[in-house]
């Protein structure tokens, strides 16, 4: 009795596994894959420049996977887009990043600032195509496995087939709810095994389903349960050329802090959720500034009253040549060492990177 049991048992298993490796072939990918646990260190990721988003997001924003920036005019949600391009570009050199700029003020001047090679960047420009058909255009280009990153700024200023074809006076409901909800159902799996990223930039507006006079975003609810990351961005305080915070009324500020909210992110853990990187308006985003920030954060910089000192993952003093302590009064000081000198920057991103993976 017990010998035929593990024989039927053993038969199951093997027709199970027929079962799996058939259907593995037919979708010409694995589509059925044996369990394992997996850390979300272990997710491939595109970066950002900035290491304060990295951090945020545990190394950034995970391939073959829909996501949405979000917020008010000036925010940073393109100029953040643009810099995931970029990046998407370094990494991924033998595919194309997309950009379908709806809104037709896609900057080539803020782009090539940012680090995107403009020149091989898939510029789409649309004219009078409905969100139907930008959609439709958006899955083909996609299914050809050749993409990295698509971009669509902005989802807010498509109009529907429905609401494209009446006139200014006739209403319409729903926007393009019902069409982005049946586009992102499409693009879930195309996104999975082509390993692209979808990443749709948002408007917000008045929410006037909410009596306390909210803000809600364009879309509907089944676009955002098909997003694996939704990040929302608002616009932070001014800063100067060595990135002290000055007031609202300055005529000529150098930059601006970008705060950014983790809404939604099921590709890490919900233990930072808020955060922030410096944008200087001449160079783009301030990768020293990012650094310092995020090292203070995990105790690769130890600050004591107005002096800084780098130390390594075990806690030691760094030192320099002359086997002098690497200690920096002031932050603009310690920026201006760490931009000077590429091989401690180097060094600490590497040691930021191995104290974050364990």
């Amino acid at each position: 009795m017990v010998l035929r049991n593990q024989i039927g048992c053993d038969l199951m298993a093997y027709r199970l596994d027929d079962i799996i490796k058939d259907i593995n072939k037919k979708s010409k990918y694995d589509m059925i894959t044996l369990g394992g646990i997996k850390d979300y260190t272990d997710i491939e990721r595109i970066p950002f420049s900035s290491p304060r988003l990295n951090y945020m997001l545990y190394g950034g924003i995970p391939v073959g996977r829909i996501v949405e920036f979000y917020g008010e005019e000036g925010s940073g949600k393109t100029t953040t887009a643009l810099d995931l391009a970029a990046q998407a570009q370094k990494k991924y050199v033998d595919k194309k990043v997309v950009y379908m700029d709806c809104e037709r003020t896609f900057s080539s001047y803020w782009a090539h600032t940012l680090g995107v090679d403009v020149e091989s960047l898939v510029l789409i420009q649309p004219q009078q195509e409905t969100a139907e058909e930008l959609f439709d255009i958006a899955l083909s280009i996609m299914d050809t496995g050749e993409v990295s990153l698509l971009i669509i700024d902005s989802l807010g200023v498509m109009v529907s087939q429905q609401a494209y074809q009446k006139t200014m006076e006739e209403k319409t409901y729903g926007g393009i709810s019902q069409a982005l909800t049946l586009f992102s159902k499409k693009a879930v799996p195309i996104c999975a095994r082509t390993k692209c990223v979808l990443l749709g930039i948002n408007q917000v507006r008045d929410d006037m389903h909410s009596m306390y006079g909210g803000k809600t975003t364009t879309g509907g609810r089944g676009w955002k349960h098909n997003t694996t990351v939704r990040l929302e961005f608002r616009k932070g305080d001014y800063i100067d050329d060595k990135g002290n915070k000055v007031s609202k009324s300055t005529e000529n500020p150098a930059g601006n802090l970008v705060q950014c909210a983790v809404i939604k992110s099921k590709a890490s853990r919900p233990d930072r959720k808020m955060g922030y990187y410096t944008l200087k308006y001449l160079t783009g985003i301030d990768y020293i500034s990012d650094l310092i920030d995020v090292a203070l954060k995990i105790s690769l910089i130890v600050q004591g009253g107005a002096w800084f000192t780098l130390v390594d993952v075990d806690g030691e003093i760094y030192c320099d040549e002359e086997n002098k302590s690497l200690k920096f009064q002031g932050k603009p000081n310690l920026a201006e060492f760490l931009n000077n000198n590429e091989t401690y920057r180097n060094l600490l991103t590497e040691n930021i990177n191995q104290k974050l993976n364990t």
